[in-house]
């Protein structure tokens, strides 16, 4: 299938939000190293704004295409984290690491070929049902998992809180998909009641995202694990949820479901033991 040129606005799009807020984790979890007072809780302040920022592209992304186009290529933002937290956070940056960044990119690549060349759709067809129904259960989970860091301190809890955080923010994005075509077609705002409803609720998913994100760099998690496991999710859990909630009885494709391996494998090269390369005193 010929993609429309309107397609590659959006993963354009994708990939300046990527950058923007991939740096923004970075900056957060600089911020809170340094303290609460002066040029730490600046850092911070900064790095906040720009995360908040994440709503707006998805936002303009969807004007242009499904939102899994822009999705998809949210995980090229991970190697300028990997190598913000080298310089400015004095993390050892491994080989696995950048492995693991790179894998993570192949597969983010792969699905949007595969959000390029697959069957057409519209974010209109999309039923909310599953979508609310994801939020419900994510949110169930956020209890354990906490409780699962401090019965089990080896856990790898930078990767957990990133998955959760990363199906918030997947869900934002792809609420604000079905409002933003509640009228058949893509626009900047939804035209409806139900639309502009829908919208709203959207922000629920960004601040659950958020409010992850945040504790865990309270608890000293490394961001590039944190984000490793944000983006998997971010990227894997709108290919998985959208052709069920299309009523396509979770159909993927051969090229999506090898996607997700890479997107796993890279994932998985990105962990390290929780007593490996301490983060640094505050100053």
């Amino acid at each position: 299938m010929t993609p429309e040129p309107a397609w590659f606005i959006a993963i354009g799009v994708g990939v300046v939000g990527s950058f923007v807020i991939h740096l923004s984790q970075g900056l957060m979890r600089l911020g809170i190293r340094d303290g609460a007072r002066g040029a730490g809780r600046r850092t911070w302040t900064w790095g906040a704004i720009l995360n908040l920022s994440a709503p707006l592209w998805v936002v303009v992304a969807n004007r242009f295409g499904p939102t899994t186009l822009y999705t998809s290529m949210y995980a090229v933002g991970l190697l300028p984290l990997l190598w913000f937290s080298c310089v400015r956070l004095g993390r050892d940056l491994r080989g696995r690491d950048l492995v693991g960044a790179g894998i993570i990119m192949v597969g983010t690549a792969l699905l949007g070929l595969d959000g390029l060349l697959g069957d057409r759709f519209s974010m209109a067809d999309v039923r909310i049902s599953p979508l609310l129904a994801t939020g419900a259960l994510t949110t169930l989970l956020v209890v354990p998992v906490a409780w699962l860091g401090k019965v089990r301190p080896a856990a790898p809890q930078g990767i957990l809180f990133g998955i959760l955080g990363g199906t918030f923010l997947a869900l934002d994005s792809l609420l604000k998909g079905v409002a933003q075509n509640d009228s058949g077609q893509a626009a900047f705002l939804p035209s409806t009641g139900t639309g502009l409803l829908i919208f709203l609720l959207s922000f629920a998913g960004a601040a659950g995202a958020f409010g992850m994100v945040q504790w865990a760099h309270a608890r000293n998690e490394a961001p590039s694990e944190t984000v490793a496991g944000y983006d998997a999710a971010y990227v894997a859990v709108p290919v998985l949820l959208v052709p069920l909630a299309l009523g396509q009885g979770g159909s993927v494709s051969w090229l999506c479901w090898t996607a997700l391996l890479l997107l796993l494998g890279g994932t998985a090269l990105l962990v390290r033991s929780p007593d490996a390369n301490p983060a640094p005193a505050p100053e």
